[in-house]
């Protein structure tokens, strides 16, 4: 009889390169994670990544995705050293698609399920302090986080009124 084999995928963005010890038991199952962000993501809201029984599959399972794009501006135009840096470290985030640079500002596509707009800023002004370009200060946010937590909360929970407040 021949060993049934099976591939593991990682909850959040469904890679199969599983790094084992990345791991956390959920509702008693041994989840597998690709990356240190994939797992964090998991723990701040796992039902967007495993269903219950009361709600079924979870929007992940079901094949969804919150594909949001954001403006990020600045006070001056990015020259291309950064572009080029805020490039690698951007797409290296998983669940960011893709990165336009106009003028002033900066345009990025990405996945809410699998990335925020809070590490995507994180990511920007780590990589501005490498560079030592002063940009950290002139960072506009255009966009509060609140809203996105508020969003995935809803996600995460289906069948709710509709508002992260419960109602209130």
């Amino acid at each position: 009889m021949s060993k049934r084999e099976f591939t593991i995928h990682c909850p959040v963005c469904q890679m199969t390169k599983i790094d084992r010890s990345l791991s956390l038991k959920y509702q008693g199952v041994d989840h597998y994670f690709c990356s240190s962000q994939c797992l964090e993501r998991f723990k701040e809201h796992p039902h967007l990544f495993v269903g219950d029984p009361k709600h079924g599959l979870s929007p992940k399972q079901k094949g969804q995705a919150a594909l949001k794009t954001r403006r990020i501006g600045f006070a001056e135009a990015v020259g291309d050293e950064l572009k080029a840096t805020l490039d690698q470290s951007l797409l290296s985030l998983m669940g960011v698609e893709a990165l336009r640079f106009e003028g002033h500002c900066l345009y990025v596509s990405y996945d809410l399920f699998q990335v925020s707009l809070e590490e995507i800023e994180a990511t920007i002004e780590q990589t501005a302090a490498k560079l030592h370009s002063g940009m950290l200060e002139r960072v506009k946010r255009g966009f509060i986080h609140y809203s996105e937590e508020c969003e995935l909360d809803n996600l995460a929970h289906p069948g709710g009124d509709g508002s992260c407040h419960g109602g209130s």
